[in-house]
C-alpha cells in the first residue's frame, strides 16, 4: 500500500477532556491523504478508550499505548519513528490545526530548498481566541538560512519554540528531536521539553537555504493549567531554553 503524504503526530498523555477535539481538528484536514499517530504516554484516565473510538469511525488513525511513561519528549520520538510519510506535523494533545493547514503549507515544504514551514499559533483559553504570537511578518515569505538561525538564537518572540507550529520532513524531525545534549548535565529536557523542542528548529534549518512563513494564524495552542509551559514549576522552562541556546551557539555558532 501507498504510504500517505503526511502523518499528523499526536503525543498525550491524562487529556480526557481535550484528545477529541484535537484528533478531529486533523480528521477535518482539507488534505486528506494522512495518517494520524496517536501514541499514549501511559494515561490513567479516559484517554485510550476515547481514541479507540475514534479509531473506528476513521481508520486513519493509528493508535498506540505505553506501558509505561516515557516523559513526553521520549514519546515525541516516538510518535516520529512511527510515521509512514515523508512529511510530519505534531499536534500536541491540547492543540488544534486549522482545517486548512496542510493546504497552506505543504507547496512551500515541497521544495527542497525549505527547511520547514511555519505559521503563527493563537494561545488562549477559547478555541481559536486570544493573542497571537510569531507574527513577525506582514505576508507570506521565506527567510534565509543564516537570518533565521540568526533570530531564532538571539531574539525571542520571533519565531516558534513549539514544534507544534510547523510542518517538517519526517526525516528531519527524527533527526533533531534530542532528550540529551551532549556535554550537557543537570538538567532534565526529557522531562520538560524546554530548549530542546526550540533545537527541533534550530538543527534543522542548518540544512537548508531557507525557511518558509505562512502568515495565516493556522495552529491554536490553548493555554491551562495542565500544560507544562504554563504551569513551569521552579523556573525549569526558561532554564531549558538558556542551556539549550548556549549548547547551540557553543556547538554550530563557533561563538
Amino acid at each position: 500500500m501507498k504510504n500517505p503524504l503526511v502523518s499528523i503526530l499526536i503525543p498525550v498523555f491524562n487529556r480526557e477532556n481535550l484528545i477529541e477535539k484535537t484528533i478531529n481538528s486533523a480528521l477535518n484536514q482539507t488534505v486528506s491523504d494522512i495518517e494520524i499517530i496517536v501514541i499514549d504516554n501511559a494515561s490513567t484516565d479516559a484517554t485510550p478508550l476515547i481514541v479507540k473510538n475514534l479509531q473506528k469511525k476513521d481508520k486513519r488513525i493509528k493508535f498506540f499505548e505505553n506501558k509505561n511513561n516515557i516523559g513526553p519528549v521520549l514519546n515525541w520520538l516516538k510518535c516520529a519513528n512511527m510515521a509512514n510519510s515523508k512529511y510530519a506535523k505534531i499536534l500536541f494533545s491540547d492543540d488544534l490545526i486549522h482545517e486548512s493547514f496542510l493546504e497552506k503549507t505543504l507547496p512551500y515544504i515541497l521544495i527542497q530548498e525549505c527547511a520547514f514551514v511555519y505559521t503563527p499559533a493563537y494561545v488562549g483559553h477559547n478555541d481559536w481566541q486570544g493573542s497571537i504570537q510569531y507574527q513577525a511578518f506582514l505576508g507570506d515569505t521565506k527567510i534565509t538560512r543564516n537570518s533565521y538561525v540568526r533570530i531564532s538564537t538571539f531574539l525571542d518572540h520571533f519565531v516558534p519554540v513549539s514544534p507544534g507550529a510547523a510542518l517538517f520532513r519526517t526525516s528531519d524531525l527524527k533527526n533533531a528531536i534530542k532528550d540529551k545534549l551532549d556535554g550537557v548535565d543537570g538538567y532534565d529536557f526529557a522531562k520538560t521539553g524546554a530548549g530542546v523542542d526550540w533545537l527541533i528548529y534550530a538543527l534543522i534549518s542548518l540544512k537548508y537555504s531557507h525557511i518558509s512563513y505562512v502568515a495565516d494564524p493556522l495552529v491554536y495552542f490553548r493555554a491551562h493549567p495542565g500544560s507544562i509551559s504554563i504551569e513551569n514549576k521552579d523556573q525549569l522552562i526558561p532554564m531549558g531554553y538558556e542551556i539549550a541556546k548556549k549548547w547551540f551557539i557553543s556547538n554550530y555558532l563557533n561563538l
